[in-house]
Parts: C-alpha cells; sequence; structure tokens
C-alpha cells in the first residue's frame, strides 16, 4: 500500500493544472475501485463552494446547480455530518422522508454510494473528497485515501495560489479605481456615483477581483489587495 501512495503522491507532485490532478484523482479512483471521484473546496464557514474538480464529465456542469438549488444541505448540516475527520460511507439509507428530489439528482449522477474523507483546517471544515462507488475497504485503504486527500487538496490550492499570484496583475484599471475606493471604506453605491456608474456593476468589478485573487468575500479581497501592494 505504501508503494502504490508514494506513487500516486510523486505524479501528484508534478501535476501543474486542475486537469492534471484530476487525471491523477481518477487514476486513484480505479486502482481503490471506484467509478469516478471529486473534490469540493469551500468557502468560509461553508459559505459557498470556491473549487470543484470532478473525474465526471458529465457531472462537472452539475454541481454549480447543484449548489445554488434548495438541495443543497444547509452549512449545519455539511458540518455535523463530516464531523470528526474520519471516512464516511454513504448509501441510499441516508435518504430520508422528504428526500425523494435530492435522492434522484443523486442517483442521476451517480453520488448516492460515496466514500467522503472531509478536508479540515483547523477547526473549520474546508473541503471534501468523495469517491463513488462501494468497494470494500480496509482500514489501511482507508488511511491511504485520507493521506491522497488531503495531499490532493493541499496542491490544487497550490496550483491556484501560484495562478493567482501570475494573474494578479493583470487587474484592469477600473478594477484597481473601485478596489482604491473600497480599502478607503466607500460602500457599492457612493463608488457608483462617484465613477458614474451602478452599484451592480461595482460588485461586478469586486467579484471579478476576487475571482482572479481567490479570495472569499469583499473584506478579503481589499486585504489581499493591500497585502500584495496591487493598489
Amino acid at each position: 500500500m505504501l508503494a502504490i501512495v508514494e506513487g500516486f503522491l510523486q505524479t501528484l507532485g508534478a501535476a501543474r493544472s486542475d486537469a492534471d490532478v484530476v487525471r491523477v484523482l481518477e487514476q486513484v479512483a480505479g486502482k481503490f475501485g471506484f467509478r469516478s471521484a471529486y473534490l469540493i473546496e469551500y468557502a468560509g464557514r461553508l459559505s459557498s463552494v470556491q473549487h470543484v474538480l470532478d473525474t465526471d464529465p458529465a457531472r462537472r456542469g452539475w454541481w454549480s446547480e447543484y449548489f445554488a438549488s434548495d438541495l443543497r444541505p444547509s452549512p449545519r448540516e455539511v458540518a455535523r455530518s463530516l464531523e470528526g475527520g474520519t471516512v464516511y460511507r454513504y448509501d441510499a439509507s441516508r435518504f430520508g422522508p422528504g428526500s425523494e428530489r435530492l435522492r434522484a439528482a443523486c442517483t442521476a449522477h451517480d453520488v448516492v454510494d460515496v466514500t467522503a474523507v472531509p478536508i479540515s483546517h483547523g477547526s473549520e471544515l474546508a473541503g471534501v473528497a468523495g469517491f463513488c462507488g462501494a468497494p470494500a475497504l480496509d482500514r489501511q485503504r482507508e488511511m491511504a485515501l485520507q493521506l491522497f486527500a488531503y495531499s490532493a487538496f493541499a496542491h490544487v490550492r497550490a496550483i491556484r495560489m501560484s495562478t493567482t499570484e501570475a494573474r494578479s496583475a493583470a487587474l484592469t484599471p477600473r478594477e484597481r479605481e473601485v478596489m482604491r475606493l473600497s480599502a478607503v471604506g466607500l460602500t457599492s453605491a457612493e463608488i457608483a456615483e462617484q465613477l458614474g456608474m451602478s452599484a451592480r456593476t461595482v460588485n461586478q468589478h469586486v467579484d471579478n477581483v476576487a475571482d482572479k485573487l481567490g479570495t472569499r468575500n469583499r473584506a478579503h479581497t481589499v486585504a489581499e489587495i493591500v497585502r500584495r501592494g496591487l493598489l
């Protein structure tokens, strides 16, 4: 088992893009007897989903719809279902009365039988690696999955941070102007009035900058811009 894990970690270490990581995820899933796998990174306090990788092409477009729908459990429910930092095995028994729509969606996208590895950062749930299927796993294989899941999660974040650093200099003049005014405490409405645009457009500029920097909210975006000296 150690030789298997070491081989996958070496391949993972050579990954330079999300697509590379997805290929390694696919190899790991197949080696352990799973049909597919996915990796989800949550924003702070599970407020939203920041990043998703999935080895199943048919499922990739579905995640954004799922997380934006009323099918998604509340952050508290997600945290409660994955607390403890161990490996969880889920099957159809998790769908109680009134969960018919969720069960149908999960069945259609092959996420009923799932082995889930929660990824914790400090005391907070930062993400989850999911492996679809129901192969038998002993404790050694569960530990190997945990090791790989944490390594993959950390590697994906490192890739995104390096990419973000490279893209941060690509802020447009208007984005810099909006963020400069945000940094001195102006609201979207005040910035809109000063720059002659709508508050909605101001918010879109802020969202675009957050995407480039990989930040979680407006305050985090301003703090990161100041930290990097981009104003």
